[in-house]
């Protein structure tokens, strides 16, 4: 009973280390060019900060250009997950922004995904769907949203490429599914590994080998056969010629 014990409270330990590794940092999991430094990982999606001055287009920009795009914040858990390992760094970064825009439509946020609406939000006062303007009286040209760590990490919407608008970012990637294939190869997605293993070493290598021997085998038979063919030929006429003439002599 004591080893059953044992047993069952290491299974244990084992399913909370897996459930907390949601919220670990292994670089292996995310795209190679996004580095190693303020990566983080939250369920399927690796999260990139990225610390500086940029308006909401070029911080847009920036995350496509590493092939992803900015951080869509669709539940609670992953603004939270936010909150704390954003509190306490870097004490001079006031916001990041988000994916998240209304310049399609006013007052109809969503993300930059595409989802149709957002059935998470965390918009401060006035802000947002409610947005009553800073700058501009309607608040129309302040169509990009900008999380305010001054404010609890809730929601703001600013101008989208106004020069006084300059803060951090987060990217949002998708994990690199097959990354462990890769490393062993040092080649980017296990397909193309397990294509390069499996067609050259076998299929195509065997066939190609008897491809070339069989025409060879087939070119040496067709010549010698005609020469026997041709010799029985010639010598057939003047032994039928010969019986011919004596006869007729008698």
């Amino acid at each position: 009973m004591t080893n059953i014990k044992m047993e069952a409270m290491m299974s244990i330990c084992v399913m909370i280390l897996s459930v907390s590794s949601i919220y670990s940092t292994p670089a292996d999991e995310c795209p190679h060019n996004l580095g190693k430094s303020d990566l983080y990982t939250y369920g399927n999606v690796c999260l990139k900060v990225h610390y500086g001055n940029y308006d909401w287009v070029d911080a847009r920009h920036q995350c496509q250009k590493e092939g992803g795009d900015l951080i869509q914040i669709r539940d609670s858990g992953m603004q939270q997950f936010l909150q704390r390992i954003l509190s306490g760094q870097r004490s001079e970064d006031t916001g990041f922004w988000i994916g998240a825009s209304d310049s399609e439509s006013e007052s109809h946020w969503k993300w930059v995904a595409g989802d149709p609406k957002m059935t998470y939000s965390h918009w401060s006062s006035g802000q947002g769907p409610s947005q009553s303007g800073f700058l501009f009286a309607d608040g129309g040209h302040e169509d990009c949203a900008l999380m305010k760590i001054h404010d609890g990490f809730r929601w703001h919407d600013y101008e989208c490429s106004l020069f006084l608008y300059h803060y951090s970012f987060i990217c949002q990637h998708d994990k690199s599914v097959h990354s462990h294939t890769h490393n062993t190869n040092g080649q980017h997605g296990s397909t193309t590994v397990f294509r390069t293993q499996t067609f050259p070493d076998t299929t195509p290598l065997s066939t190609d080998a008897s491809i070339p021997t069989t025409p060879p085998g087939t070119d040496s038979s067709i010549p010698t056969t005609p020469p026997q063919t041709d010799a029985p030929v010639p010598t057939t006429p003047p032994d039928t010629q010969a019986p011919i003439s004596t006869t007729g002599e008698q």
